[in-house]
């Protein structure tokens, strides 16, 4: 395809997913930063994380910068407490700091984009009833006196990007109590919101644009609002698949139909995904290189008829090696690059050793893609799982909030959306997918460890700082293996015992096998498990004792927290 995208979009720092208010890793808001991200073929700078955990205090909300005048305030209040810390010493920082980043991108250049949800309504306090109703005037009007103190007091902004659901930004549910919305399908309120807020932007800034991101709503819903919606002033920007914005798992016929329809009407699409090391799936873990993985989803992404744009996702980190956020500039620079040239070209710095990173890279980018992301939402932050899982049956756990998307289309993507007992078919899919994907990455591991000593001084750390992670990456998809197999394992041994049927050695020695390097699995984390190590002593005395007390179906307890997926 002989184009490059024409909006991308980049941001500097990589969040917390799940911690209020922390980042994984900051990064320097700087002019050699931005110029980085100049340098690697960005062209719009997003001024903030704007994530939902709020790292590091930065704004999420319109109101977590500016406010209206207090008769203003009288005649149009905001009920809903600001989630942010609300002290005027910490306003005026975040304000000084979008200032601050604003002049660094005018100088490089670059475009400017503020991300905001609205109305913002803070779901964990008020649910699909929030307060901030679209179908009342006086909130619309408020958003409108809002975007217009913003756009006066940060008149450098040239973007605006809503989300309208998530991002603290909820809206009723026309199945719920709302006087106002029961009944109303929900493009028939929020078109006219959508279309009264891209008028006042593009008054206020004719020159700039509103994107909308059509965060947690069904597929259907997503489509009316696109074919209902004004186009002027109007752009999506949208995950890239239904689900999630997924590494693996870039286009889906949702996003396929959403460009189309938006193409027919004359909106432009922009398409979020994961461009650097750092994401939220695999979180904390941000310095694991995978380039291939990057380049086929900007294919997939770029062929899109009607995508005119990329925009990172999670957040990077320009100032450090990078395989896949330079991936992600070769193809920018030439959408026609292949495989091969992209990663001879990649490996060029590592000098000496560049053939055997190649090699390194095809493994570790194919762990990634035979790991099996779509099982749950909670296979994110794979970090945060433990290797020293649970040793009740394993469980396949499943997100399910209630949003229209999560009780709808996401079905298509995610196999697991309840806590519901797996199958063992189920079990066993999954843990053949992990152990595919661990012995790749134990190959990568293996001819990495070879490689490090003759890399060049100035890649050397990053490399060595993604050899760690990546074995952190191994351990959890080997522990994730491991307990899948030894309840199958202990299921059969069990409906044999059940009817008095003898218990063939094969089976108790592969259970026997499977303990063992599970045991192994999490002392190379050096984390002390005694549990396990009871279990295999009395698994050696008793299997038949051992399977009354290990390997049962329990309630889950979230024993391990909520992202060790199999653990209860």
């Amino acid at each position: 395809m002989d184009r490059t995208f024409a909006y991308r979009i980049g941001f500097l720092g990589e969040p917390a997913s799940s911690i209020p208010f922390q980042y994984i890793s900051p990064v320097e808001w700087s002019i050699d930063n931005i110029a980085r991200l100049k340098a690697l073929g960005f062209n719009t700078i997003q001024i903030h994380v704007a994530w939902g955990p709020r790292p590091g205090d930065e704004p999420l909300n319109l109101e977590d910068i500016v406010e209206l005048t207090s008769e203003l305030q009288a005649r149009y209040p905001q009920p809903v407490p600001l989630r942010c810390d609300p002290s005027p010493e910490r306003r005026a920082a975040r304000r000084q700091a979008m200032h601050d980043r604003i002049g660094l991108c005018r100088k490089a250049g670059l475009r400017t984009l503020f991300h905001f949800g609205a109305p913002f309504n803070a779901h964990v306090t008020y649910g699909d009833n929030p307060p901030n109703c679209i179908m009342d005037d006086k909130v619309i009007v408020r958003y409108e006196l809002l975007l217009e103190t913003f756009a006066r007091e940060f008149p450098g902004v040239d973007d605006i990007l809503v989300y309208t659901y998530d991002q603290d930004a909820w809206l009723c549910n026309e199945f719920g109590e709302c006087p106002r919305c029961r009944g109303v399908p929900l493009h028939a309120r929020l078109v006219p919101f959508l279309e009264r807020l891209a008028g006042a932007w593009q008054r206020l800034n004719p020159g700039g644009r509103m994107w909308w991101e059509p965060w947690e709503l069904s597929a259907g819903q997503v489509l009316m609002c696109v074919e209902h919606v004004n186009p002027s002033g109007f752009g999506l920007m949208v995950h890239s698949n239904i689900a999630e914005v997924m590494s693996t798992l870039p286009v889906d016929r949702w996003l396929k139909n959403t460009a189309a329809l938006a193409q027919e009407r004359g909106i432009p699409v922009v398409v979020e995904y994961f461009l650097g090391a750092g994401s939220e799936e695999l979180e904390p873990f941000v310095h694991l290189a995978h380039p291939l993985v990057i380049l086929r989803a900007l294919r997939a992404i770029a062929a899109v008829p009607g995508v005119v744009g990329i925009k990172e996702y999670y957040g990077l980190a320009p100032d450090r090696e990078d395989p896949n956020l330079r991936a992600a500039s070769l193809f920018f620079a030439d959408p026609k690059i292949s495989d091969e040239q992209a990663l001879q070209t990649l490996a060029e710095k590592y000098e000496k050793a560049a053939g055997g990173m190649v090699d390194f890279w095809r493994l570790a980018s194919a762990g990634m893609e035979l790991f099996p992301w779509d099982l749950s939402w909670f296979m994110r932050e794979i970090g945060r799982s433990r290797p020293d899982h649970s040793l009740s049956a394993a469980m396949l756990r499943g997100q399910q909030c209630h949003t229209p998307s999560w009780f709808s289309t996401r079905h298509a993507i995610f196999m697991k959306t309840d806590d519901a007992q797996p199958d063992p078919w189920m079990l066993e899919d999954v843990q053949l997918r992990c152990q595919m994907a661990a012995d790749r990455w134990g190959q990568a591991l293996e001819l990495g460890r070879l490689l490090e000593p003759s890399l060049p001084a100035s890649p050397r750390k990053d490399f060595r700082d993604n050899l760690a992670d990546l074995a952190g990456l191994r351990r959890r998809a080997l522990a994730y293996a491991c307990h899948l197999r030894e309840t199958n394992l202990a299921g059969i041994l069990r409906r044999l015992e059940e009817g008095g049927q003898p218990f063939p050695s094969r089976i108790v020695e592969e259970l026997g096998e499977v303990l063992t390097a599970d045991q192994d699995n999490c002392r190379s984390e050096s984390l002390e498990w005694s549990e396990i190590q009871q279990a295999i002593e009395l698994f050696q005395q008793d299997p038949r004792r051992f399977l009354k007390l290990y390997f049962l179906e329990e309630l889950d307890r979230q024993s391990k927290g909520v992202f060790s997926v199999t653990s209860r």
